[in-house]
């Protein structure tokens, strides 16, 4: 299940007991969240890399992706609704080989700052 704040996506539902739920954060290494660049719809993979920040992997390089986009979720990974902020583009990192960008993220959540998140639950039909 998707755990937000206001400001964007925090991470995800990995277990959870009467009392307690262990969450996934976005910036941890072992976290992946389909994602698209708002403006231009380039798609990639959001990883956690540090305390504060994401890579976004495996934009391809013909997209035109600036410092200040806003990253948001796809919707495609099966987890996330399309359209929750994730973070803005913060850095490019251009290589003269290879066919995809990677792209430094400042996530929106402040992690040393959140005090409540909403997890949305998962809304299923009786068909």
């Amino acid at each position: 299940m998707p755990v937000l704040i206001p400001e964007g996506v925090v991470g995800q539902v990995i277990d959870a007991g009467g009392n307690y739920s262990k969450v996934l954060l976005i910036i941890d290494q072992n976290s992946a969240v389909d994602a698209v660049v708002q403006k231009n719809r380039a798609r990639g993979v959001v990883k956690g890399v540090s305390s504060d920040r994401c890579i976004l992997k495996y934009v391809v390089r013909r997209h035109d992706i600036e410092p200040g986009d806003n990253i948001v979720t796809s919707g495609f990974d099966g987890v996330f609704p399309g359209g929750l902020y994730i973070g803005y583009v913060e850095k490019i990192y251009q290589s003269s080989a290879g066919l995809f960008h990677e792209v430094e993220i400042k996530p929106y959540a402040d992690f040393e700052k959140i005090e409540e998140v909403l997890v949305l639950k998962s809304i299923t039909s009786n068909k």
